[in-house]
């Protein structure tokens, strides 16, 4: 079974709850150990989230929660590929998807992480974090804070805009793309599991939603979250 969850904006791991992680949660296989991994790599491997990632776990009866900082070299591919393979939920944080993708494809993290999502590990994360697993993700880190779409990893075959609301010229640019897309607001996930899809509310903000745009309709944009739209999100 393949267990997929983007999300767009905030993330609070320093709450008490946060619907979108726990629903993520809710996703587990509960015969396999709670255990989880957590990829900074878009943040340049900040580790000021590792403490509140931890707690939130451990309060949530996981066995372990282990952030993984593959910028270091001195990690060896046998760790590396033990440390994914071993997690129950993997969970990458937002930040520049170029650097995210490049790190994740010079350690060798990519195979392991389509490894783990084809074992029926929970795969999650947001903005860049969640663009990862796309076909294409779309993200200001060009030269000056450009946008670009970037080659992903493909896990679903599709191009995702986080923070839909913000970058409204995604709408225009998408059209040179030849691929469906997948755009949400802040503070919304969208969860894709098996190809059917439930989206998430965190209740932080009532005009938010998420998105799906064809591209055999010229990418008009379908509100699949007030209108629930008949679509498989194909693995």
């Amino acid at each position: 079974m393949h267990k997929l969850v983007l999300g767009s904006g905030a993330i609070f791991f320093e709450n008490e709850s946060d619907p979108i992680i726990d629903h993520i949660f809710s996703l587990m296989d509960p015969e396999r150990p709670r255990r989880m991994v957590y990829l900074p790599t878009a943040g340049h491997d900040d580790h000021s989230y590792e403490e509140a990632v931890n707690d939130y776990c451990y309060r949530h009866g996981f066995a372990s929660s282990l952030s993984l900082y593959l910028t270091d070299e001195s990690l060896t591919d046998e760790y590396i590929r033990e440390t994914i393979l071993s997690a129950s939920v993997i969970y990458a944080s937002g930040g520049n998807l170029k650097f995210l993708l490049e790190t994740w494809r010079r350690r060798g993290a990519d195979k392991y992480l389509r490894q783990a999502y084809d074992n029926g590990t929970v795969i999650a994360g947001q903005s860049s974090g969640a663009m990862c697993w796309c076909r294409h993700g779309y993200d200001n880190c060009g030269k000056d804070g450009r946008f670009m779409f970037l080659d992903a990893l493909g896990f679903i075959p599709y191009v995702m805009c986080p923070h839909f609301e913000d970058w409204p010229e995604f709408l225009e640019n998408v059209k040179l793309q030849e691929y469906d897309a997948i755009g949400l607001d802040n503070d919304i996930a969208l969860a894709i599991v098996d190809g059917q899809y439930t989206v998430i509310d965190n209740g932080l903000n009532p005009r938010h939603s998420a998105y799906y745009m064809p591209a055999e309709e010229d990418w008009a944009v379908h509100d699949i979250y007030k209108e629930p739209y008949e679509l498989t999100f194909r693995q």
